[in-house]
């Protein structure tokens, strides 16, 4: 017997034992005279009394239940009628019974009847509401708690998938010889659609990414995931717009039709501290010198995230970072990020408050400054600068 089932029945046990308890005394304070009251006869007539009125009460409601779901007359109006035939049907029935056993020596007569009609389908009725209501009250509370469980399992799972996506992110300080790196990934939700990698490739280089897959939660981070894993392959042994042509032919195809992923992938030598990158639907790169002054990085051709389109012919651009300048990544969410009059930061507004920020926090702090606590989209940057 499962839980839910074994539930039931004591439910129904318990309130079997209230409606007993009920009829014996309804017995003790009506029906029986005092020579009777403190009889067993008198006690074992209450307990027929409430255990038939139960079992009556309940029957009928079971096999009314079709229509008691269906009328449209008001449910407690239905049920109130269905539970006053039911008290007095098991009033007489308890009543022949305890006068064959000899629990009560008395006789029903017409005007017996006409008395204890009323009081015995008045009490059936108003105790079958009230278990009624109670199991009403019962059921809701249940799929409260049902919910409330189903609802701290989905949180944890999301609180799960957000430590496991930070896992997969790169430290967010990284270093080599010729360069460090600082990233940040901060989420709308508690899972994010954006994300950056920095990986090395076959010949030395260090190839750096900032993405921003469509959507939030769950479904843009298995979406992020794949592209994660997939572009250090595709980039082991292509040009930077080479990678994002072949990424996007091998994307398109798995993802729907609101599905896209835009993304910026650069490639960077630390030795003589060439960059080259294309960029396929993200806003324009920065170079800033070590004043901290940026220079937007626009990639020439067409920019269509991927999976947009079968084929899109992605185009480089590149330079070369003397030490101390660096490279900036970034994602939309920032330049995007709404003001307290609801309309957006800005590109020219975010590039001011960039040439004032000496650090990737220190950015991220002006920006909330300027936008408020709240983020309504992803947040990533990536630095990479030239150290020798």
């Amino acid at each position: 017997m499962g839980n839910s089932s074994r539930s039931h029945l004591l439910a129904q046990l318990r309130d079997l034992a209230i409606s007993a308890a009920i009829g014996l005394g309804v017995v003790y304070l009506v029906t029986a005279d005092d020579a009777q009251r403190f009889t067993w006869g008198a006690a074992a007539y209450g307990v027929l009394i409430g255990v038939f009125g139960y079992v009556f009460c309940a029957g009928l409601a079971w096999i009314l239940r079709g229509w008691l779901e269906s009328t449209r007359v008001p449910s407690w109006l239905a049920r109130t009628a269905v539970y006053f035939v039911g008290g007095v049907a098991g009033w007489l029935l308890a009543s022949r019974l305890g006068l064959a056993l000899g629990l009560v020596h008395f006789k029903i007569g017409f005007e017996e009847l006409r008395g204890y009609f009323p009081v015995a389908g008045a009490i059936g009725a108003l105790v079958g509401i009230l278990f009624y209501g109670f199991g009403l009250m019962q059921t809701r509370l249940e799929k409260s708690v049902e919910r409330l469980k189903e609802a701290e399992f989905a949180e944890k799972e999301i609180e799960l998938a957000r430590s496991i996506q930070q896992r997969i992110l790169p430290p967010q300080e990284l270093s080599g010889e010729g360069y460090r790196i600082s990233a940040r990934n901060l989420p709308a939700r508690y899972v994010a659609g954006d994300f950056y990698d920095v990986f090395r490739l076959p010949d030395g280089a260090v190839g750096i990414v900032v993405a921003d897959v469509a959507g939030k939660g769950l479904g843009a981070s298995l979406i992020m995931a794949t592209v994660k894993a997939a572009l250090p392959f595709l980039a082991a042994e292509r040009p930077v717009d080479e990678a994002l042509r072949e990424a996007n032919r091998r994307l398109k195809p798995r993802l729907d039709a609101r599905e896209f992923v835009a993304l910026t992938y650069a490639r960077y030598d630390p030795k003589t501290g060439a960059w080259e990158l294309a960029n396929a639907g993200l806003p324009d790169p920065y170079v800033l010198d070590r004043n901290g002054e940026p220079r937007a990085i626009s990639a020439p051709g067409p920019r269509f995230p991927l999976g947009v389109r079968d084929e899109v012919a992605y185009e480089k651009i590149g330079g070369v970072l003397a030490p101390g300048e660096r490279l900036m990544l970034l994602s939309d969410g920032l330049p995007e990020a709404p003001t307290a009059d609801g309309d957006p930061l800005g590109y020219e507004r975010f590039e001011a408050l960039l040439s004032g920020a000496r650090t990737v926090d220190t950015l991220l702090e002006s920006v909330r400054a300027a936008t408020g606590p709240a983020l309504a989209d992803d947040w990533t940057v990536l630095v990479l600068e030239r150290t020798t």
